[in-house]
């Protein structure tokens, strides 16, 4: 307290002009501390945030690329599938089943690369046209079948073993 009085007696003993410049003075060096001490890191952080999300955008623009790219290359599997070239037994079998509107009770693969299917009380219509697409158009084997009849007329259970064929 006493350091403040003898300041203000120091100040009043100040010609009007220096007191002046010394308020002055005060205000800048309060201006530069409030510049130096929040201007700048807030200047500092918008730029750091800036550069992030730039890179977020460069990010979000490689994920999206590599999207369209695995989106062309899923495409023309499924073409070079339904062409006879290598595909994924499993996934073909589960689409197929699918739009025929069946429900399999097993689904078991073999090292061997064959699938053995069960239906139990399935649509005989529905179980022939499924055969009919794996066999006609997709080229799989059916190297084992077995049907018998279902629990009521028009059903069917079947076991058949499908081989990947081509």
């Amino acid at each position: 307290m006493q350091f403040l009085q003898q300041q203000k007696q120091w100040f009043d003993k100040l010609s009007s002009r220096d007191q002046l410049s010394v308020l002055a003075g005060a205000v800048a060096v309060a201006l530069y501390v409030l510049i130096v001490m929040l201007w700048l890191p807030l200047s500092a952080q918008q730029q750091s945030l800036l550069q992030q999300n730039e890179q977020a955008a460069l990010s979000l623009r490689s994920v999206e690329a590599l999207a369209q790219q695995y989106k062309t290359l899923d495409g023309g599997g499924a073409k070079k599938a339904a062409g006879g070239g290598k595909r994924n037994l499993t996934s073909l079998i589960d689409r197929l089943v699918k739009a025929n509107n069946l429900k399999m009770k097993r689904f078991q693969p073999s090292s061997t690369g064959d699938v053995q299917l069960r239906f139990e009380n399935s649509p005989f219509n529905s179980i022939v046209n499924l055969l009919n697409q794996l066999e006609t158009d997709n080229s799989i084997a059916i190297k084992d079948l077995s049907i018998s009849p279902g629990s009521a007329t028009g059903m069917v259970d079947i076991s058949v073993r499908l081989s990947g064929g081509a």
